[in-house]
């Protein structure tokens, strides 16, 4: 089902500040029996995302009525919500153009990947695309995604996530994913602070991490180091957790640690 404003529809104003500007803030959500996975954490980065942006006037209890109204005829489907500044009397990018946000959700298909990508692993590689660094448009998920548009011209079936990189060459995430190094006990993510999403399924890992008494540290780290680690995994809410078996061609040789990490992630 898609909704604009709790209406049925598909289609939106040609001055929609989202459509024009990409003047907006988004989450996909993944839902199993009708119950959308960590809504109230997908929620809340909505929200942060909101107060960066500054879209103001969003009413949550109205969302929340439209997100059960979208579930109401579907069991098991990603659940995409959007909330765009809304339409503006006229062109320009003053935000006050726009006053009413506009909040669209779709509902579609899970998608299916080879098994092998969660019990196995894949190959990965970095991309030839940066991630620009912007420290007031990091952890949310706004709707300006061309680095990450570009970046997915490269995905291929031998390598179906790559690895992107700051102009400095520092590891930021996944193109759609965030990232894990691990050696020994001890596991590493890169510091989101300049570029990059704060994932929901990250902050559920180090949790996990956490609660095992392993080690996490976040950090910066370069695209030199990640050969100085025994393992890597990406996350997302979608797909879970898949096992890094090599980047740019060179293997690692396992972790345990790691192992039961992207097991428990992919399980639960």
């Amino acid at each position: 089902m898609n909704l604009v404003n709790g209406k049925p529809s598909s289609s939106i104003s040609i001055f929609d500040r989202g459509f024009l500007y990409g003047d907006s803030v988004f989450e996909t959500i993944l839902v199993l029996d009708k119950k959308p996975k960590n809504i109230d954490l997908h929620l809340k980065r909505l929200k942060l995302g909101c107060n960066k942006l500054k879209i103001n006037n969003l009413d949550y209890k109205i969302l929340s009525k439209y997100i059960k109204k979208a579930l109401s005829d579907i069991n098991n489907c990603i659940l995409s919500i959007s909330v765009t500044r809304g339409t503006a009397i006229k062109r320009g990018y003053n935000i006050n153009l726009a006053n009413n946000p506009n909040i669209i959700i779709t509902t579609s298909k899970i998608p299916k990947y080879p098994k092998e990508f969660s019990t196995k692993g894949i190959k990965t590689k970095f991309s030839k695309t940066d991630l620009m660094n912007n420290e007031r448009l990091s952890q949310i998920k706004h709707s300006n995604r061309i680095e990450q548009i570009l970046a997915s011209k490269e995905i291929t079936k031998s390598f179906p996530e790559l690895i992107l990189c700051d102009p400095k060459g520092f590891v930021v995430e996944g193109i759609s994913s965030n990232i894990f190094f691990v050696k020994n006990k001890n596991f590493y993510t890169p510091l989101i602070r300049e570029s990059g999403v704060e994932g929901i399924m990250k902050s559920l890992i180090i949790k996990n991490i956490k609660k095992r008494r392993f080690k996490i540290i976040e950090k910066k780290i370069h695209k030199k180091e990640v050969f100085n680690y025994d393992a890597a995994f990406f996350c997302n809410s979608i797909r879970l957790a898949w096992n890094i078996l090599s980047v740019n061609g060179k293997k690692y040789k396992g972790n345990k640690f790691a192992t039961e990490i992207i097991r428990i992630t992919n399980n639960e």
